[in-house]
């Protein structure tokens, strides 16, 4: 018995080295299965985190435009129409942000946003323009005074800038939110800060000399922070805390005695009031728009891109005949540029765009004869030529004409050839089609244009009458809601 104990301890001694091998195989097998199991389980983790759940659409495809897909024959074709976002189940929960999503491009509050038009002007929900009133003075006599107003398009109605509750607004030297007939001019900025071209305030008056005044309207406090002196000023607009405004300076040359025009444009900053340049605009060119360091400019038939030197032209469209250019918008989100350019007399017009690449493109819109238009994010607003003449004018063979028939039509931003939608017919009511005094602009269901009146007058020379479109010493706003069709007129009392 004795011997044996000392076999049996040779024999586990012997064993024990495969058993202990066995053993630290089966456990590194197990720490492989956990670490494979750990991956797994970390990549379901990140695939619920970047794949959105049914229902719900990636963040690219709910917010970037829809793309030209290059061919290899080096055509381009469109990419179907954008698929309409699916309902979300029950089931479906929404998925929750994390740390590595990527963030998410706005989407548009209005179907405004981003537009900029030579035709209106809105800042967040206010819609600014002006109204005038015919007002008496001492001595008998009568003018017309122009007060800045605005309309909030959440609420409508018609508010005046001036924050002055008991303010009559009769007159500039009363009220400077007012201008005389021959000044209104107004650019609105970021934090209740308002622009605008009149003459210089001193110890409580009006003085003659022009320029441009900053208003703060949360504080009711006014300055003028640029002197044109007896020169002619004009807002442009603003972006990125800079107002731009043009100078017209007359000279005198030393040679030739004779006066020479010069034209400047001048960049002034929103918080110092300092001028941070003022530069010479090349002769002939008139600017339409300043955006993204670039500035559109349009030469008699020809628009044209400078950087802000006024140098590296572009020619962006030019063209032939009579005609000019009309109303322009410019897309800050598509980085477009839209025109028309108009004809009265042939009776013609088109409307064009400039693409982000530069390249510019007719719209191929139903109508070949488009009078004046509007630009919306997800809308085309237009009138085609449709003239009906309402009366022979002594002096002007063409007489005196409505050029829309008082017609509004829509189409799809997208598909700008489909079938046009008749979305407003003043029928013979109001007259839409004198665009110097009476463009239209629509918000969503709003529509917004000058009250236009056609009255009965004499002419001068002849003593003979006719019937002619007349303001009637006052620019009335007419509100008409598209949707329930009910009128009203802002006016300035």
């Amino acid at each position: 018995m004795k011997r044996l104990i000392p076999l049996i301890l040779i024999l586990l001694l012997a064993l024990l080295p495969p058993l202990v091998s066995c053993r630290g195989d089966a456990r590194a097998e197990i720490e492989n299965e956990l670490d494979a199991a750990r991956e797994e389980n970390e990549a379901k983790i990140r695939e619920e985190q970047t794949v959105p759940e049914p229902g719900q659409l990636p963040n690219e495809e709910r917010t970037e435009e829809p793309e030209s897909i290059p061919q290899t024959d080096g055509t381009e074709t469109e990419q179907p129409e954008e698929a309409q976002p699916v309902k979300p189940t029950e089931e479906a929960q929404p998925v929750k942000p994390t740390e590595e999503a990527q963030p998410v491009k706005p989407t548009f509050k209005s179907d405004w946003d981003g537009i900029t038009s030579s035709e209106y002007t809105v800042l967040g929900n206010r819609y600014y323009y002006y109204v005038q009133a015919k007002k008496g003075l001492p001595g008998g006599y009568i003018t017309g005074v122009y007060a800045y107003v605005y309309t909030d398009l959440t609420q409508g109605g018609m508010q005046y800038v001036c924050p002055d509750p008991l303010c009559s607004h009769d007159s500039p030297i009363i009220c400077p939110y007012t201008a005389d007939s021959s000044m209104p001019d107004f650019c609105p900025t970021e934090g209740g800060l308002f622009y605008f071209r009149a003459s210089e305030w001193n110890n409580s008056k009006w003085n003659f000399n022009a320029g441009i005044v900053k208003a703060d309207l949360n504080k009711n406090v006014l300055k003028t922070v640029y002197d044109a002196g007896i020169s002619t000023v004009k807002l442009y607009g603003a972006e990125n805390g800079v107002v731009y405004f043009l100078k017209i300076e007359d000279f005198t040359d030393k040679n030739t005695r004779k006066t020479v025009r010069k034209n400047f444009l001048i960049a002034l900053d929103v918080k110092t009031d300092e001028v941070l340049f003022e530069r010479i605009i090349p002769d002939d060119v008139w600017i339409k728009e300043i955006r993204g360091r670039r500035i559109v400019c349009s030469s008699l038939k020809t628009l044209i891109e400078y950087d802000m030197n006024f140098e590296n032209p572009k020619t962006l469209f030019s063209f032939e005949g009579t005609g000019g250019f009309g109303e322009w918008y410019y897309d800050e989100n598509r980085n477009e540029f839209w025109f028309n350019v108009r004809d009265r007399e042939q009776e013609s017009g088109q409307v064009w765009h400039v693409l982000s690449d530069g390249t510019c493109e007719k719209v191929p819109l139903r109508a070949e004869k488009i009078y004046c238009f509007q630009l919306t994010n997800t809308k085309i607003y237009y009138s085609p030529y449709d003239p009906v003449k309402l009366s022979e004018h002594p002096r002007d063979p063409n007489g005196i004409v409505d050029y829309t028939n008082g017609k509004i039509y829509s189409v799809n931003r997208d598909d700008p050839g489909g079938e046009p939608t008749l979305v407003y017919d003043c029928a013979g009511k109001y007259y839409i089609g004198e665009p110097d005094t009476s463009v239209y602009t629509i918000f969503g269901d709003d529509l917004y244009f000058s009250l236009l009146k056609l009255t009965r007058e004499t002419d001068w020379i002849t003593e003979e009458e006719y019937l002619a479109f007349n303001m009637a010493g006052d620019y009335p706003k007419v509100h008409v809601n598209l949707s329930t069709g009910e009128e009203e007129i802002y006016r300035f009392d």
